[in-house]
């Protein structure tokens, strides 16, 4: 399997620099990576671990910025003299150090690693180079400035920018072989040739064929509207399909708009947790105080957690700093947060001098804990995951023959984190700490229980184990 990449990085990038930055263009940033950083790391993601980088306009630059930092990769500079010329004559300047397959990327395209996994898994057929083209003609952005590509049954037939009646666009992610560097050689006029123009020469061997992206995202950045364009794909995609009703319609909006501003920062994944946390606690400090405003304003804080609960993973997954100790992190903040929470939601209720609250609060505080527990026996024996998303995956997976069991499990989106917490603002609004509790005590309870009955954590092996973490943007 290809395991070896090839990026061209020469060019200045001049449409990008009117917009009145000295910066290199592959060290522009984008959703808070430099771009030619964001290509590297995207690609180790599916499995490049060697690359070969053309440099040439501010080599000194972009080869000093990228040489500081310990990627997990290998990285070979290779200097591309003439790079005021057309990209072809950078593709050549590489020959020498790809004698394999490889793939080939450009510095300022962005894409999901998926796309390219599924791409180097494809297998290539003698002297075959592989393109990956976009059918979704109508979403892409700037078509006007695409290269544009005709495909048949046969494979790709013409490229080029110019091309009025073509099906396909040309995504700038190829699988070659070192076969491409003759096609260039031969394509070469007066010194000079452009990628287009040793692939339309395989083309016409009938040695180009095209692999279909299908839904999958990717932006080719050459204007400041189509950098903007990109970080707004990027963010969109840290949504999760586990998402509960209000995390979609309401939380995701303004953890993403969060989240596009700390990207911007050195802040990390991590001191977003911790300050997730600090908020967290400070909400069950004012649940605590046990009269209306203070509890008002501390069920508006856990809803808050709740929120910015979001950003830590959408951090880490749009700056490539997933880890199984962040992971770990985010689900002890996340639980302790909701700990502290009720707990303050008892303490106010005991200051508010409310009857029968001991055992109601025991039962309460034993149904969390018995869930929490539960939670994480499952994520220590049964997944390599730290996150909570194998849990609830898990928990909707299991079968059971009890009606009442299914019935809570049908029931169980009232028992998301987001849910919850916005249906706790909304009771300390009616001043009612007493709701609550007793949310707790029927959601926690029944929670552990269904776990427990479906056998989901029961003796010997889960129904449902999970081994790999089902949630990209987890840490």
């Amino acid at each position: 399997m290809v395991n070896k990449g090839l990026i061209i990085a020469a060019g200045n990038g001049s449409r990008l620099r009117e917009a009145g930055r000295t910066i290199p263009k592959p060290l522009r940033a984008v959703a808070g990576l430099p771009l030619l950083k964001r290509v590297i790391l995207t690609a180790k993601s599916a499995g490049i671990t060697e690359f070969v980088i053309v440099v040439g306009y501010e080599k000194e630059r972009i080869i000093a910025a990228l040489s500081r930092e310990d990627l997990g990769v290998r990285l070979t500079f290779v200097e591309n003299p003439q790079w005021d010329k057309s990209n072809g004559l950078s593709v050549l300047a590489a020959r020498d150090h790809l004698r394999e397959n490889f793939v080939l990327l450009m510095s300022d395209h962005v894409f999901e690693a998926e796309t390219l996994k599924r791409l180097r898994e494809t297998p290539l057929g003698n002297h075959k180079t592989l393109l990956a083209v976009d059918f979704k003609i109508q979403e892409v952005f700037d078509i006007d400035d695409a290269t544009k590509v005709v495909t048949t049954e046969k494979g790709i037939s013409r490229i080029g920018k110019t091309i009025s009646d073509y099906n396909a666009i040309d995504t700038g992610m190829f699988l070659a072989t070192p076969n491409l560097f003759s096609a260039l050689d031969e394509a070469q006029k007066n010194g000079n040739c452009s990628l287009s123009d040793g692939i339309q020469i395989l083309a016409s061997k009938g040695e180009m064929e095209f692999f279909d992206i299908g839904a999958a995202f990717w932006q080719d950045i050459d204007t400041l509207p189509a950098l903007r364009h990109a970080e707004k794909k990027l963010l969109a995609a840290c949504r999760k399909p586990t998402d509960g009703i209000v995390s979609r319609n309401l939380n995701r909006f303004i953890s993403l708009w969060v989240s596009r501003q700390i990207v911007k920062t050195n802040l990390s994944a991590n001191h977003v947790t911790g300050f997730t946390l600090l908020i967290g606690i400070l909400s069950a400090f004012f649940v605590a105080q046990g009269n209306y405003w203070n509890a008002v304003v501390g069920a508006f804080l856990f809803q808050m957690a709740s929120i910015l609960d979001g950003c830590d993973g959408e951090i880490s997954k749009l700056k490539f700093t997933g880890s199984r100790l962040g992971q770990w992190l985010d689900t002890l903040c996340d639980n302790l947060t909701y700990v502290f929470f009720v707990i303050g939601v008892v303490v106010g209720l005991v200051r508010q001098g409310q009857p029968h609250i001991a055992p109601v609060a025991t039962i309460a505080l034993f149904g969390v804990v018995m869930t929490l527990t539960l939670m994480f026996y499952y994520l220590i024996r049964h997944t390599t995951s730290a996150s909570m998303v194998a849990v609830h995956q898990a928990f909707y997976k299991t079968e059971t023959g009890n009606p009442f069991l299914r019935f809570i499990k049908k029931s169980s989106i009232v028992m998301k984190r987001d849910f919850f917490a916005l249906a706790f603002f909304l009771m300390a609004l009616l001043g009612r700490l007493d709701l609550i509790l007793w949310t707790c005590l029927l959601g926690g309870n029944a929670t552990w229980l269904v776990m427990v009955g479906s056998r989901m954590v029961g003796l010997g092996e889960a129904e449902c184990d999970v081994k790999e973490s089902p949630d990209p943007a987890s840490r």
